[in-house]
């Protein structure tokens, strides 16, 4: 589901956009850019879900769909006369919530060693929080065209997902859990720079394909036990990123939006025994402003 609202929302804002293009490369003189940027973070990962609730429904269980922020810092060098730049991007993101179950008895399985556990007279509640981070470091080729810029280039990427859940029980502390979620590869992408509506614009389509290695941790709390386990998979993704921008005295602002689909993405499952690590689809989107220098 996830995939195709992803895909209609890509779809739609190139439609929307196009009427709007026009040609002129947007590409800078200047050999050197500093861009920072502040803004709006969505995450959409796959859902916690633990045990079964008398009231009905699970005992403790969250979409993990959750709003954040987001902060990037990104380096731009340019080679004049080859139309070649090299850039370099790191960010960092953060989102959490807390999630309260109706009140009734609550059944689960230890994540720890898939024992029976059963709690009366309260209701379940998660607190869980993600942090995203990583690096891109690229290199761009731009063909200057009758209809704006044109580019395309390779990066190499790290990022990583880290997420932590406490479960409580009546605001008793039962268990944490933390998932970290490593992402190394590469991604090849595809650019236009030219005038949206009058502003200097670019837009990026990227596709990537990471190895992904997930370690999860279990340490009990009023419920004994703990459990380390590791799994290894490989994820392809999707992003697209548009700015547009307008000068100032002090330089550029730029308004970025940008989303990423994950193909795989590590998630806990329990219910089975003790916890084991699957996988689902994932998705972000992000809302900034940026100053370039």
């Amino acid at each position: 589901m996830r995939t195709r609202q992803l895909t209609f929302l890509i779809a739609a804002v190139a439609i929307w956009l196009a009427p709007a293009a026009r040609g002129q490369s947007t590409i800078s003189n200047d050999p050197y850019e500093l861009d920072f940027g502040k803004g709006m973070w969505g995450v959409m990962l796959p859902s916690y879900e633990l045990g079964t609730s008398s009231a009905g429904g699970f005992g403790v269980q969250d979409d993990l769909d959750d709003p954040g922020f987001f902060w990037q810092l990104k380096g731009i060098r340019r080679f004049l006369g080859t139309r070649t730049s090299a850039e370099v991007r790191t960010f960092y993101a953060a989102a959490g919530a807390n999630s309260l179950r109706p009140e009734g008895n609550f059944d689960f399985l230890n994540p720890a060693d898939g024992s029976a556990q059963s709690l009366t007279g309260g209701r379940g509640q998660l607190h869980s929080d993600v942090d995203h981070y990583g690096f891109d470091f690229a290199l761009r080729d731009t063909w200057v065209t009758p209809v704006g810029g044109l580019s395309a280039g390779m990066t190499i990427s790290y990022m990583a997902f880290d997420q932590e859940f406490e479960s409580r029980y009546n605001t008793i502390s039962l268990f944490e859990e933390q998932l970290e979620s490593d992402f190394v590869g590469g991604k090849g992408f595809v650019g236009w720079d030219g005038y949206l509506f009058g502003y200097a614009s670019n837009i990026d389509l990227l596709f990537g394909y990471y190895d992904v290695d997930a370690e999860y941790d279990f340490a009990g709390n009023t419920i004994s036990g703990s459990r380390s386990i590791e799994r290894g998979d490989q994820s392809a993704t999707v992003e697209i990123w548009a700015t547009t921008r307008t000068e100032f005295n002090i330089g550029e602002v730029g308004l970025t939006l940008g989303a990423m689909y994950i193909d795989q993405m590590p998630r806990i499952i329990h219910n089975q025994g003790a916890a084991t690590i699957g996988t689902d689809s994932a998705a972000t989107l992000t809302a900034m402003v940026e100053w370039i220098f």
